[in-house]
């Protein structure tokens, strides 16, 4: 397979090889590319393929992108689905509880905000959720810096989030902010862009693919919010070798079964509670609760605690599929 293109340039690992040979060496690998609610699109013999669900009777669940597939070498028939080394949930927004599976199989998040009115402490510290259930590297991209009155400011806001990863300011329109990031990008890995609309994801996938692939649209003035401009996900391998996943651009990060991701992220709040008189103390009114007293004394914002216990609650609750 992929006689021009060697698979490991799209991800192939030994972790899926020792699966193949032991599964059926007979058939084809074959990476999914993007997905739709009636089928899947696969690399497969150096092309893409657009296979219907209904002729992959044999899958026991709804692919992912960047999932790896075991096909027929005839009919590119999938018969099997490895097992994923990782996968990118969420819990689904409003009232619908049901995980969705974002991207499978990557080696690292880049959570994307923007230096304007839509910079959001409490959405960038789900994404560090996400990041740390997922167990990848993760890398924090500060866009829009070219515009920002007060960039200063933005820096403090980051800095003041404990265990914050690296981030990296770019304006993600200069060609150089392919350059910023080519020691984050590497060959046969592959990165998810994760950020709301608007701040730049699928500019700065233009800049580093060179020419111009996504489609952008102007944030809207009132709010500084963007309008929708990909509309699924889909795995793009760059000149470098690298590959990277264009999400769809989400406000709301549900997360889901994440109470270990949620103390790790939150280890500031975590060993303050430890410290607490009472084991099952709520952080309310209780006595000699040190939450309450770093609380009151300024050294925990209320802004970071309110987000904790929002996402400790949720990460409890137990979604379907």
């Amino acid at each position: 397979m992929n006689k021009g293109v060697p698979l490991d340039a799209w991800g192939w690992t030994s972790f899926f090889s020792q699966q193949h040979e032991e599964i059926d060496r007979s058939t084809i690998p074959a990476r999914v590319i993007t997905t739709s609610r009636s089928s899947v699109s696969i690399i497969a013999n150096d092309a893409v393929h657009s296979i219907p669900l209904r002729a992959a009777p044999k899958l026991k669940r709804m692919p992912a992108v960047g999932d790896w597939l075991l096909c027929q070498p005839s009919s590119l028939e999938p018969t099997h689905q490895l097992i994923r080394k990782n996968v990118l949930r969420r819990r689904r927004s409003g009232s619908d509880h049901r995980a969705q599976d974002m991207l499978a199989n990557f080696e690292q998040i880049m959570l994307i905000t923007s230096a304007n009115r839509d910079f959001n402490e409490s959405r960038l510290e789900r994404g560090l959720v996400l990041v740390e259930q997922s167990g990848v590297k993760a890398l924090v991209l500060l866009t829009k810096v070219d515009l920002a009155t007060d960039l200063q400011e933005f820096r403090e806001r980051l800095e003041a989030i404990p265990s914050m990863p690296p981030v990296i300011e770019l304006d993600a329109r200069e060609p150089a902010s392919a350059q910023a990031l080519a020691g984050y990008l590497h060959f046969g890995e592959t990165t998810a862009l994760v950020g709301s609309s608007g701040v730049g994801k699928s500019t700065l996938v233009n800049s580093l693919l060179g020419s111009t692939r996504q489609s952008t649209q102007a944030i809207r003035e009132q709010d500084a919010r963007g309008r929708h401009t990909t509309t699924q996900r889909e795995l793009i391998a760059l000149p470098s070798g690298a590959i990277i996943v264009d999400n769809p651009g989400v406000r709301e990060l549900g997360v889901l079964n994440a109470s270990n991701a949620v103390a790790s992220v939150f280890e500031d709040i975590e060993s303050l509670a430890r410290a607490c008189r009472f084991s099952d103390c709520e952080h309310q009114s209780e006595p000699d609760c040190k939450v309450q007293i770093s609380l009151q004394a300024g050294e925990l914002s209320r802004r970071r605690f309110d987000n904790y216990l929002k996402l400790r609650q949720e990460a409890r609750s137990v979604s379907t599929y």
